[in-house]
């Protein structure tokens, strides 16, 4: 059996691997916004033909670090992950709606 101070150190690390997620995802989420305004300095089409194919991995890695953190949430606060879905469900639908005008 599993003591207390092993559960208290496992929900620790978990809230570390969420932070450490998270704060990755934002990094990424404000990198790639700050990256949109290189379309303003390309002046050629060769130009800009460089900054989209620069940018392709990065968007890979911000929408993957997204699933990540949604996944590192649900295995360490599984009762919170199910309570926001069921009383935040118009917020998240506004994140979901958001990406998806994001990508456009």
């Amino acid at each position: 059996m599993i003591g207390k101070l092993d559960i208290t150190m496992l929900q620790q690390i978990w809230w570390i691997i969420c932070s450490v997620v998270g704060a990755l995802f934002l990094f990424l989420t404000f990198v790639q916004g700050g990256q949109t305004l290189l379309w303003q300095v390309a002046k050629e089409e060769k130009e800009k033909s460089l900054v989209i194919n620069s940018l392709g991995r990065k968007w890979e890695l911000t929408f993957t670090t997204l699933v990540l953190f949604g996944g590192a949430l649900f295995a360490a606060f599984p009762k919170f992950y199910a309570t926001s879905f069921g009383g935040a469900y118009w917020v998240w639908m506004a994140i979901l709606f958001c990406f998806i005008i994001q990508a456009v």
